[in-house]
């Protein structure tokens, strides 16, 4: 099992990762997001959109401002997409996931 908030940190440090609900949506859709981790406390509304993306999505086991924190961030982040994992070995949290958002 990997270090979740390493790997989010170092994604972010070295990939390109979107914050955000909306970036987050749009970069799935669009097709760019290679994982998207969105926080317990995700909007309903955000999660129904993701569910619409066929994107591996990860439950974040934390409240948006734990993933905020997570990310290295002053601020609550709700869902983040992955574009570029760059040295993060976070796409390893692919076979963590069971089934798709819920």
């Amino acid at each position: 099992m990997i270090n979740v908030d390493r790997a989010l940190r170092s994604s972010i440090r070295t990939g390109k990762v979107v914050l955000g609900s909306n970036g987050t949506v749009e970069s799935g859709i669009g097709g760019q997001a290679k994982l998207i981790v969105y926080a317990v406390d995700c909007p309903a509304d955000v999660r129904m959109q993701l569910e619409t993306v066929d994107v591996p999505a990860y439950a974040y086991q934390g409240m948006g401002k734990d993933l905020g924190s997570a990310c290295g961030k002053p601020f609550s982040v709700a869902a983040l997409a992955i574009i570029e994992p760059g040295d993060s070995e976070i796409m390893a949290l692919q076979r963590e996931i069971r089934g798709v958002v819920a």
